[in-house]
Parts: structure tokens; sequence; C-alpha cells
């Protein structure tokens, strides 16, 4: 064999077994990811468009979400954008809301949202939730949007229609059933540190987060469409949701470029506050300081 062609076989060869390792690693992350999530098709109920209760556009997103069957609250969120039903989905470690590991059984949620603000009603939406707690790696799921939003977690009517204290809550607005009073919040003036103010786009999303210490996990999160800095914000616990006395909450504030504030993306930034921030806390300055990374 010629030289020349000995080392185009033996390039070949190596390209072909470098290929095959990469597809196999590929298959071997995909098997693990599913291993760790729930998967299958959203629907909505046709009673629900006959009865002119459904109107789903192609602007609305989703919001799924896993909830603790036991605590009822929520452990991992994901929006999925366009909505197109029947469209497939998947949920699972990958959009836990704190850095816990997934484990056991969750139900799943489903949400229209056409406003931006989840847990806030707007005419068109619907909801869904699987009629049992599901093991994470069932695939083939078929979650069923057959209900009409009513503004909860459990989609309840009256004073357990609050969300529960760990569910992603992003705040209503000015006039919205859940916004929060001043003594129940934080509010001030978000910006970016100079040396990453070039990586926001009008078109980022603003994501604020309010964490427990104690609980670790967030206990209030609103979505500020467009991030127009340094821009005024506020965020807090609504009427009914217990209080500490005297106790600080935790407070981080992003930027998300693809719609899911719980995976990151090239451009994306972070704040986080570095100590426990009071509730009636005003005239915050927060800086948004490092690229985030998940």
């Amino acid at each position: 064999m010629k030289p020349r062609t000995l080392l185009l076989t033996v390039a070949t060869v190596i390209f072909v077994a470098g290929l095959a390792f990469a597809l196999w690693r590929e298959v071997v992350r995909e098997e693990a990811q599913l291993a760790a999530s729930l998967s299958g098709v959203v629907e909505v109920a046709p009673a629900l468009y006959a009865q002119g209760v459904a109107d789903i556009v192609r602007t609305d997103r989703l919001a799924l979400i896993l909830v603790d069957p036991v605590t009822r609250e929520a452990v991992a969120l994901k929006f999925e954008s366009p909505l197109v039903p029947p469209q497939t989905i998947l949920i699972g470690q990958r959009d836990v809301l704190d850095s816990e590991a997934l484990s056991g059984k969750y139900l799943l949620v489903g949400i229209t949202d056409k406003d931006g603000e989840v847990f806030h009603v707007t005419p068109g939406e619907v909801y869904g939730r699987t009629p049992e707690p599901l093991k994470l790696g069932t695939e083939q799921v078929r979650l069923v949007l057959d209900e009409p939003f009513r503004g909860s977690l459990f989609n309840e009517v009256g004073p357990a229609a609050r969300p529960q204290a760990g569910a992603p809550r992003p705040g209503a607005s000015a006039a919205g059933p859940l916004e929060a009073g001043p003594q129940r919040s934080i509010r001030g003036v978000v910006r970016a540190s100079p040396a990453l103010a070039g990586q926001v786009a009008t078109s980022d999303r603003l994501v604020i987060l309010l964490f427990d210490p104690a609980q670790g996990r967030p206990v209030a999160t609103r979505i500020i469409p467009h991030a127009f800095l340094p821009q005024e914000f506020s965020i807090g616990l609504p009427e009914g949701v217990a209080v500490t006395p005297g106790a600080g909450y935790d407070l981080r504030i992003l930027t998300d470029k693809d719609d899911n504030p719980f995976r990151s993306a090239p451009g994306e930034i972070i704040g986080r506050s570095r100590e426990p921030i009071p509730l009636g806390t005003e005239k915050l300055d927060f800086v948004m300081d490092t690229p985030y990374q998940r």
C-alpha cells in the first residue's frame, strides 16, 4: 500500500472512530437526561375550544412546572414558546429552581401564559395537571390542558388558591392580585456592571428571584419582559404568605435571552445579594456583575 493511501486510510479510520464516539456520548447524554425528566405530549381538550374557553395563539407560551406532591411546592420550571399544541414536552433536572437533585415522583402542571405573568389570569389561558405523580424517566406522558386557568398552582378557588411558598410566581402588574405592598417588598434599581453592560439587549428579559435562606428555594419570582437598564424593580410576598418578622431574603436578578431562565445562554448575566435583604427595603442599588452559568 502506498504511503499516501495508508495515510488516507488511517485518517478515515480515526475520523469514523471519533464520529462514532461523539454519537455514543450524545446518546448516553440524552439517555441520562430522559432518566431525570418527564417527557411526552401536551394537548388542549377539544371541549375547551368548543366552549370558547381556550384561546391558543402562537405568541402564547407554556409554563411547565414539576411539583412535589408532598410539599405541594414547585421544584422545576420550564417555558415552551411558541405554543402549538399538540407538541412534545420535556422537563427535568436541567430545569430545577435550585441546585438540589430530583428524585422520585412529581406532578406535572401546564399553564398557558399570554402576558408574561404566569399566575395572573388572562382570558383564554388554560390549565392541566397529571392525575397522579409520575416517576422521573417516564416517557409518553400525556398532559391535557382541560380547565380554564384560575390563577394558582393547583387551579383552586378561594384562599387555597394562593401560590405555595416555593412556587415560581412571576409577579402581577401593579393592579394584579398578587402584588405585594411596600412593607412586604424589596424595591430599587437594577443595573449591569460596566464590564458586562454591553452583553445586555433590550430584547432580554429580567428574571427576579427572591429566596428564603432557610428554605433554600425561591418564594417569589417576577419576570420583566424587556431590559432597559438601569431599571426600577420591585418584588415581594403577597398578603396571605407567611413572613418571619425581621427575616431577610436573598435576591438574584438575571437576564434571559432564550426564554428559559433556569438554563444559561451566552451573554446572560446575573447578580446575587451578598447578604439577606429585609422586606421593606427601598432605593436598593442592585448590580448584575457576573456571567450567568449553570
